[in-house]
């Protein structure tokens, strides 16, 4: 699944944190030919970890529109079990501390 980030470099602060991000969840950024605009390729739940810990919000909304109808591990344990506890919720996803925690924060709309 790939997004396309226009004006990538123009519109982050350091380029080569949010590259070292996405090589550290299995995804990749490439340049579109010679233009400005970039592309971010990926496996759905690696695009959603990296959009969480990129903390770059604009690259996070073009995720989530691509993403639309793609529901996360996270999201299913939480859509069947609201009242989940962040331990369980690690347990039953596999997800790390800070993840359960902007989950449960975004599911109840914090």
């Amino acid at each position: 699944m790939s997004v396309k980030l226009n004006s990538f470099v123009h519109r982050v602060e350091d380029k080569a944190i949010v590259m070292a991000c996405a090589v550290k969840y299995g995804c990749t950024l490439k340049r579109i030919r010679r233009s400005r605009n970039w592309t971010l390729s990926g496996e759905p739940s690696a695009l959603l970890k990296f959009s969480i810990e990129a903390n770059v919000g604009w690259i996070s909304v073009a995720i989530n529109k691509v993403l639309d109808g793609y529901k996360s591990p996270i999201q299913e344990v939480l859509e069947r079990e609201p009242e989940i506890t962040v331990a369980d919720l690690m347990y039953q996803s596999g997800c790390t501390l800070a993840e359960a925690r902007a989950a449960i924060d975004e599911f109840e709309d914090l």
